[in-house]
């Protein structure tokens, strides 16, 4: 087992890290959008939070430089990330009418929100078993904001102690004011207290939300849920009279014999497939095909228990606050979690599964991967900037945040690319089009009224578009 992190080696490893390790460069271009930076980047809040938690509110810069040059200088303990304002946020008490006007959308997913399910862990500590929870909390909400709102630019991040945080950069996803942010944190939302609503509509006329049938499906998927319930027992003896008090709508004859035979059965394995054979179609159809005898099937709001079984324990507890909020702050990807030393590392919704909380980039580790960086290295490394006449090293690039650095490039450069605009000079007009969804020049041209022959003799966007640009033009001759 690794050691813990000693917090009294931050102000000593921290000028280090954002120095050599920091990506300032991939940073900066995320958070301009190909944008002129004086003009878009220089109007994003940032936060230094300082030892005992003292904030350094609504700090901004010009440029990539200025803000290389502030973060090495002051070395914040932390560094969170706000809103675009219509003003310099640094001069936020000139004006009256300051306001947010862009911001990601964000949603952060706590395992102490879990706490009252899981029992294999409590308040901070993560292990292999309750990161189960995170794992299935991303699987569905990627989904769900990929193929039910077509959210493209999708960053999860680990929060660097117990969670995981999505940053969704797609230019709709930004633009939305607060009343847009709550609606999509509203639909997401099945919570109202400690319930999961699993059913729309009154009494006689209820109906499963497809959102509900989505995270139910990616849920049992793999049997992925039915290996949460073995190791957090919640099939172990002595559960019966929790497990069926849970569902307020359950009958009382059905609980009842649900409770008795729940606890007639040995193992929680048989007790598993006892309760697919009630509510589970698919299982009751191969029963039936096998001949086995079928217990009556649940009728009205009965039907749904195990639905509302499976979500009560998995389904994802966000906190909405962080999601409605245009302005509300939140932790930067690459910055310290002071309390563990850990990075907040760019995942992909694939990778999650696979990370493991243990073996993320430290940074006491990182500080120590250095001199060996530099000696590797040597004089010969590569640079993008000089620093007092020599290359500066980027040692991110040799190091254990490596892979997680080339995570986030990939999700700017599609963050960029769906914020670019094709810019189309016919005579006098100028047309701009949206790149967001279009994959073909001729896509363009057509959205533009040029005649498709035109197009005809021109390259596929992706190789005609440098995704550093903000403006594309392309010749009407």
């Amino acid at each position: 087992m690794s050691t813990a992190y000693e917090s009294v080696r931050l102000d000593h490893d921290l000028p280090t890290y954002y120095k050599s390790f920091f990506p300032f460069k991939s940073f900066c271009k995320w958070l301009s959008y190909g944008q002129v930076p004086s003009e878009y980047f220089a109007r994003r809040e940032f936060a230094f939070i300082l030892a005992d938690d003292v904030h350094l509110r609504y700090k901004s810069f010009n440029d990539v430089l200025s803000f290389e040059k502030e973060l090495c200088k002051v070395n914040p303990h932390k560094l969170d990330l706000g809103a675009v304002y219509n003003h310099f946020p640094r001069d936020h008490r000139k004006h009256s009418d300051m306001q947010a006007v862009e911001r990601e959308l964000v949603f952060d997913i706590d395992l102490t929100d879990y706490d009252a399910v899981r029992t294999c862990c409590t308040e901070a500590t993560v292990c292999p078993k309750c990161w189960k929870f995170v794992v299935l909390a991303v699987k569905i909400l990627d989904k769900v904001l990929r193929e039910d709102f077509g959210f493209k630019a999708r960053m999860w991040v680990f929060s660097g102690r117990r969670g995981v945080h999505c940053w969704v950069g797609d230019a709709k996803a930004r633009k939305l004011n607060n009343l847009g942010r709550s609606a999509v944190a509203e639909y997401l939302n099945l919570f109202i207290g400690n319930k999961v609503e699993v059913l729309k509509g009154r009494t006689k006329m209820t109906w499963v939300p497809n959102l509900v049938q989505t995270a139910y499906s990616s849920a049992l998927e793999g049997g992925f849920f039915e290996s949460m319930a073995y190791e957090q027992g919640w099939l172990n003896d002595g559960r019966a009279e929790i497990i069926f008090s849970l569902y307020k709508e359950l009958s009382a004859d059905l609980r009842t014999e649900l409770i008795e035979k729940f606890n007639a059965l040995p193992t929680p394995q048989l007790r598993w497939k006892m309760l697919k054979m009630y509510f589970e179609e698919d299982e009751r159809k191969r029963a039936r095909q096998e001949g086995l005898n079928l217990p009556l099937e649940p009728q009205n709001r009965d039907k749904y228990f195990l639905k509302y079984f499976v979500l009560w324990h998995v389904y994802p507890r966000l906190d909405v606050n962080v999601s409605t909020g245009t302005n509300h702050l939140l932790k930067s990807p690459f910055c310290i979690h002071p309390k563990t030393g850990c990075v907040a590392v760019p995942l992909s919704a694939d990778d999650v599964a696979q990370f493991d909380v243990t073996k993320c980039p430290r940074l006491d580790r990182l500080v120590a991967e250095l001199p060996s960086i530099n000696s590797e290295i040597g004089e010969k490394e590569e640079g993008d900037q000089k620093e007092n006449g020599q290359r500066k090293v980027l040692a991110y690039r040799h190091s254990s945040l490596a892979k997680y650095v080339e995570n986030f490039e990939k999700y700017v450069e599609l963050a960029i690319f769906g914020s670019v605009a094709i810019v189309y000079t016919v005579g006098r007009s100028i047309n701009h089009v949206d790149l967001g969804t279009v994959s073909w020049v001729e896509d363009v041209l057509d959205a533009l009224g040029v005649d498709v022959p035109q197009a005809g003799r021109l390259r596929p966007l992706a190789s005609v578009l440098r995704l550093s640009s903000s403006i594309v033009s392309l010749d009407s001759n």
